[in-house]
């Protein structure tokens, strides 16, 4: 009997270490999986923000910065310029990791997945035109007579000069490395709060020419909620880059249809329009959030594998 009994013991000891084996190994994998991840990161975010930095200078220090020259740089090219710095970090930094050029994947793999290139957008317009006015507005919700004819020429900027003032250059690096490569390493909605927080510091020199209405942590804090929705939708495309330039154009676009669209509707004076933008896009990824359980349709585009559509 105690001879059965120690044998009983050491049989699950011996299990407990044979089957140990396989997990420190992965553990380990996992670890040294993560460093590649964020030497790649870093590589990516170095190019993207050295380039851009270095192409905004001489704004920066011109008439509309810091005033150490007196030549006037334009600011629509300058940043037009800038918008390279994403792209190239994104190809340069895939080259580096994996020896090829294939680094993203441009249009949705599936019929099914095709819709996000109308749903996409569309999700941003529902912030802007929906969920916003209706923070803004004051007064009896009846008396809140919104003019949707004012959206008719919204497609205009949307695929004109506005392409090349961000959403076109910028995505490849943003959603098409970035989202993809942090969320193979955190949860994918940890990730898009990660992505947008680097992607509002990768404007901080732009705020010093009084780029933007917004401070730089109120647009953080608008980018935040916007890069989660980005996140979403590029996933449930299948990781299709075409879909985030689209909501990315989408989004520069619409403020400049907002006066037009609220009309002579009373609107509140506090919080700023900016704050309110803000809470109408981090509502909405909340909401997207606790619907997809954090996974933000993680499952539905591979890291592996690109094509170009």
């Amino acid at each position: 009997m105690p001879a059965i009994v120690k044998l009983s013991v050491a049989l699950p000891t011996e299990r407990a270490t044979v089957s140990s084996a396989p997990t420190r190994a992965s553990q380990l994998w996992n670890a040294q999986h993560k460093k590649q991840i964020l030497k790649s990161v870093l590589l990516f975010y170095a190019i993207a923000c050295g380039f851009a930095w270095l192409v905004w200078m001489p704004l920066v220090l011109g008439p509309a910065g810091l005033k150490l020259h007196k030549y006037p740089i334009s600011l629509p090219v300058s940043a037009c310029i800038g918008t390279l710095g994403p792209l190239l970090g994104c190809f340069i930094t895939h080259r580096v990791q994996t020896g090829n050029w294939r680094a993203v994947r441009l249009l949705p793999r599936s019929r099914l997945q095709m819709i996000w290139l109308i749903a996409g957008p569309l999700l941003v317009l529902l912030c802007f035109f929906l969920v916003f006015p209706a923070f803004i507005s004051k007064g009896d919700p009846r008396a809140w007579h919104w003019h949707i004819r004012a959206l008719v020429g919204l497609w205009v900027p949307m695929f004109n000069y506005n392409l090349f003032g961000g959403p076109l250059f910028e995505e490849f690096g943003w959603r098409g490395f970035l989202q993809r490569q942090l969320q193979l390493a955190l949860p994918p909605w940890i990730a898009a709060i990660c992505v947008g927080i680097m992607w509002a510091a990768w404007h901080l020199p732009l705020f010093l020419v009084g780029w933007s209405s917004a401070s730089p942590l109120v647009f953080t804090f608008i980018v935040i909620g916007l890069s989660i929705l980005m996140a979403f939708a590029f996933n449930a495309s299948g990781g299709a880059v075409v879909v985030a330039i689209l909501m990315h154009s989408a989004f520069n676009a619409s403020p400049g249809f907002l006066s037009g669209f609220l009309g002579s509707v009373p609107t509140r004076e506090h919080p700023s329009a900016e704050i309110l933008i803000g809470c109408s896009f981090l509502l909405s990824a909340v909401a997207i959030v606790m619907a997809t359980r954090g996974r933000l349709f993680a499952g539905a585009q591979s890291s592996s594998a690109l094509d170009h559509g």
